[in-house]
């Protein structure tokens, strides 16, 4: 959007150092396939040297989207969880992934390797993409927080996300404007020439769709334009909602609110036809 600046206080996950959105990992559990962000192999203490040796000789390709090298898949068994493959980053290319056993000696039995270095929590996402969110964590119908022990599951949490809600002000800048600028007291506002005098307003949103609050950023040399973006910025009637983890995900908004003669006559009511 080129006039609204949205920052997004939210869980930003660069993967490996990059900023482009990852390739993720697999996880098999209770006959389902999800995708886990969490890289769980990038945990284990011997990483470095591992990662040196995935795929022996065979030379792989690297890609943007799979700066760690690899993707694995991992199986959740009676409440365990274990490593279940290694692949290279072109595996539906080149067919080409780990040997385990190869990697992990004796702790690879039955082809899989108990995960037991991994403590913590990992998040796997469920359901349809209800916002998708550059460089960062998208947001989903519901997530599932799983808690492991040193490679046990002890705790399981479903997440409900579905309060999330997307503004028609937010996803359409033509609406936006129309909005604002309509509704402008143009009567008020003094001859502009070739000036445009902006005003930056802040917005919190909340657990609503009504704004949590709403406060002047940067003010005008003209108090009256400066209270003028402010009364207009509170009549938008909706913003966005975000809910991550089941709790409210606030976000701030910098909205510019441009006054000048371009906006008057293309939105005021007085406006010639």
């Amino acid at each position: 959007m080129k006039n609204i600046i949205i920052f997004i206080i939210a869980l930003i996950i660069p993967v490996c150092g990059s900023a482009t959105e990852q390739i993720p990992d697999i996880l098999i559990w209770k006959g389902d396939t999800s995708y886990i962000f969490a890289v769980p192999l990038e945990r284990h203490s011997d990483i470095n040297s591992l990662r040196s040796k995935l795929f022996g000789e065979k030379e792989t390709d690297t890609h943007i989207v799979c700066g760690r090298g690899y993707m694995a898949e991992w199986s959740i068994i009676e409440d365990e969880i274990y490593l279940t493959n290694i692949f290279s980053c072109q595996y539906y290319q080149d067919s080409i992934k780990s040997d385990l056993k190869t990697l992990f000696g004796d702790k690879c039995k039955n082809g899989r390797v108990k995960a037991d270095w991994i403590t913590g929590d990992f998040t796997v996402p469920k359901g349809k993409i209800l916002q998708r969110i550059l460089f960062g964590s998208h947001f989903y119908e519901f997530e599932v927080v799983l808690t492991f022990k040193e490679g046990a599951l002890i705790v399981y949490k479903e997440c409900d996300n579905t309060k999330t809600r997307t503004s028609k002000f937010i996803q359409n800048q033509d609406s936006l404007n129309k909005f604002i600028y309509s509704n402008v007291d143009w009567n008020k506002v003094p001859d502009l020439k070739d000036k445009t005098i902006r005003v930056l307003i802040t917005i919190h949103s909340g657990a609503t769709s009504k704004a949590d609050t709403i406060f002047v950023a940067r003010a005008s040399d003209n108090e009256f334009l400066t209270q003028e973006a402010l009364r207009v910025a509170k009549l938008i009637p909706e913003w966005d909602v975000y809910y991550k983890l089941g709790e409210v995900h606030k976000q701030i908004y910098t909205l510019p609110i441009n006054f000048n003669e371009k906006n008057r006559a293309k939105y005021s009511p007085n406006r010639t036809k």
